[in-house]
């Protein structure tokens, strides 16, 4: 227990007893009028000591009515009251401490601040080496040359800031300032900028103003100006210059203008001749003669320099010169709208007018629109936007001759419309299968699209998105065609499914255009059914060139004429023919087609009889014996064909002349074993 409370007395000694003093705020820099009340605060934490103020390294008493503070602050405020502000006795550096309260304590010191009374400086002079220059007068320098002038402001605290003007033109840029105390008034300054200009003909007549910038002033700022007056040598130029062959019996006028500083005299001079044509600012030429062509000059001369000369070539006969255009350089219109655009020409001969547009995409490729002076749009569209030049030409002697217009160029703008003239845009694409194919329509919108999405099916895709094998590319500008844009729609390895119409939609605020394209995917032919092609064409020729074979091999085959045959050809056509069909032997007189039972069984055994011809009387043998064939003949069948004319009457054919055709007969041998033969073998 005894031990625990001088801890406690310790630890309640440090806490408040022994607690630093340190600044809560420190003063500032600070500018106040002459005559006014300054205050400089100092605010201290813990203070224990007292305050103490410095100005300029001295201690400052306490004065009523002049610097008023406390030494003992309970709150801590060592702030100073400065009243009644003088330029000599309170200008300068401050300072606020406080002191030790014990030797170990250091005294607490805050930085040094500026304390400035105000004193409004003179106004501003311009000098050229140490010449004033007087405010509102004329200072004349050369153009091109480098010049150094210098801004003064006299007895100013804080010195003034100077700034440097051509008009409206800050040129401070080009100056440097300097700040120095002012001899004749001790505590001011003065603030000189030199200025380093190299002044040109632009700037003559134009005021050159230096401004001083000061708290002082009523307005904070006051100026001195000086107008410039800058010599430069003549500059020409020439006026009223034909620019075609002026016709013989006009009236020409050339002006040869000089700008320079002081005035400059003028001479023309004709080419050929050493003499002076004449030292007058114009040339005129009241009714113009063919002697009077040729090429002239003019030149201006004063005390700064020369100037360089110009020439022009007078002749009779012109050329064509556009005097107008309108509207002019440009148009706005709405789509669908009307437009006339003018063209005002002249020239001898009259000129012929052409209106000519430019091509989108070609850098030199025009279209003509228009052959009149004046050209009328009933029905704007799109496709009317671009550059146009009216173009004017005639002949003399022989020779054509052009002149252009400025471009005029035509804006149209409303709701988008897509370009079917364009070789891009198709309103059908055709494409095999497994290719990749690109939907492509170019269109113009003015303002810009807002969206643009392709359609098919439930399907939608956006420009600039995919979806799988479907690509919708961002919708890029025309080149050299304002407004107009190309959307292109991508699909790689089209299927059958895609045979379909693709329909794009193009928004903007002012309304919507819809363009469809039809798809058509072709199937190309396999591999196998061009090989099944091909093979069964060959089949196909193979069985006609097998049947033709037997054909021709059939009419020379088997069949063949007997012994007694009148092979005669005119017996033969004038003979019908007959079927008989006999067993060993005649079996029956019966013409006709063969029995089937002939051609299937074998009849009974018979003699042999001979079939006659009951039409002709004539006889005809089927078939003889070989006497020494040893096979049983009872096998044997032995047929005679017979083909009849299609038109028979009384079993007769005839011919146009009336005479009786029969046709050719041939015989066959059909033999078939007897079936006792047959068991036999067996």
């Amino acid at each position: 227990m005894n031990f625990i409370e001088p801890l406690w007395i310790i630890n309640l000694i440090i806490i408040t007893g022994y607690a630093l003093q340190d600044f809560d705020i420190m003063p500032n820099d600070s500018e106040v009028d002459p005559g006014m009340t300054a205050t400089l605060t100092c605010r201290v934490r813990n203070r224990r000591g007292e305050c103490v103020w410095l100005k300029d390294g001295e201690v400052v008493g306490r004065i009523s009515n002049k610097y008023i503070f406390e030494k003992q602050p309970s709150d801590g405020d060592c702030s100073i009251r400065i009243t009644n502000a003088n330029l000599e006795m309170d200008d300068g550096h401050w300072q606020c401490q406080v002191t030790q309260i014990s030797l170990d304590d250091p005294v607490l010191k805050s930085k040094k601040i500026k304390l400035t009374v105000r004193e409004t400086p003179q106004p501003p002079q311009i000098e050229d080496n140490t010449i004033q220059i007087k405010s509102g007068g004329n200072f004349k320098t050369r153009a091109g040359q480098p010049k150094k002038l210098s801004c003064v402001s006299r007895k100013g605290n804080p010195p003034a800031e100077l700034k440097w003007f051509i008009e409206e033109n800050d040129i401070t840029a080009m100056a440097s300032q300097t700040n120095g105390s002012d001899i004749e008034k001790p505590k001011t300054w003065q603030a000189i900028s030199i200025l380093h200009y190299t002044f040109l003909k632009i700037h003559s007549g134009k005021l050159l103003r230096c401004v001083a910038l000061h708290k002082g002033y009523d307005t904070n700022s006051r100026e001195t100006s000086t107008r410039l007056d800058v010599l430069y040598p003549p500059e020409i130029r020439l006026e009223g210059s034909p620019k075609e062959e002026t016709e013989e019996g006009t009236s020409v006028t050339l002006k040869c203008v000089a700008d320079a500083n002081p005035k400059a005299s003028i001479i023309w001079k004709m080419l050929g001749q050493a003499n002076v044509y004449s030292i007058k600012e114009e040339l005129i030429f009241t009714s113009v003669r063919r002697s009077d062509s040729g090429i002239y000059s003019c030149r201006a001369k004063n005390d700064i320099g020369e100037s360089k000369e110009l020439e022009i070539s007078l002749d009779v006969k012109y050329k064509p010169e556009i005097r107008k255009v309108e509207p002019s350089p440009q148009v706005s219109l709405s789509l669908y709208s009307s437009a006339k655009l003018i063209c005002q020409a002249v020239g001898n001969p009259q000129p012929e007018y052409s209106w000519l547009q430019k091509v989108p995409g070609e850098q030199l490729a025009w279209q003509e629109r228009g052959n009149d002076p004046f050209l009328t749009i009933p029905n704007v569209t799109y496709s009317f936007q671009g550059r146009y030049i009216c173009e004017a030409k005639n002949y003399i002697k022989g020779k054509e001759y052009k002149t252009q217009s400025e471009e005029i160029k035509l804006d149209v703008s409303g709701n988008p419309q897509v370009i079917t003239k364009m070789t891009t845009t198709k309103d059908n694409v055709v494409v095999e299968k497994n290719e990749d194919v690109t939907v492509s329509v170019v269109f113009c919108s003015d303002p810009k699209p807002d969206r643009v999405f392709w359609e098919w099916g439930s399907l939608k895709l956006d420009a600039g998105s995919d979806l799988g094998r479907y690509i919708a590319e961002g919708f890029v500008a025309v080149k050299d065609w304002d407004d107009c844009y190309e959307a292109r729609l991508l699909i790689h390895n089209v299927e059958s499914s895609d045979s379909r119409k693709y329909t794009i939609h193009i928004e903007n605020f002012k309304g919507e255009e819809i363009y469809t394209v039809n798809l058509v995917v072709r199937e190309p032919l396999s591999m196998s059914m061009v090989i099944g092609i091909t093979v069964g064409c060959i089949v196909l020729l193979v069985a006609i060139l097998t049947i033709l074979l037997c054909f021709l091999k059939k009419r020379k085959s088997v069949f063949k004429r007997k012994d007694g045959f009148n092979s005669d050809t005119e017996s033969e056509m004038d003979s019908r023919r007959s079927v008989d069909v006999a067993h060993n032997g005649l079996a029956g007189n019966a013409p006709g087609a063969i029995p089937p039972d002939a051609l299937y069984s074998a009849p009974k055994k018979q003699p042999n009889k001979k079939v006659e011809n009951r039409g002709e009387g004539k006889h005809y043998e089927n078939f003889k014996m070989d006497k020494n064939d040893n096979r049983d003949r009872d096998h044997l069948v032995y047929a005679d064909l017979s083909f009849c004319a299609p038109s028979e009457r009384n079993g007769h054919s005839w011919n146009r002349n009336g005479r009786s055709v029969v046709e050719r007969t041939e015989y066959a041998e059909i033999q078939f074993p007897s079936k006792a033969k047959q068991r036999g073998t067996d």
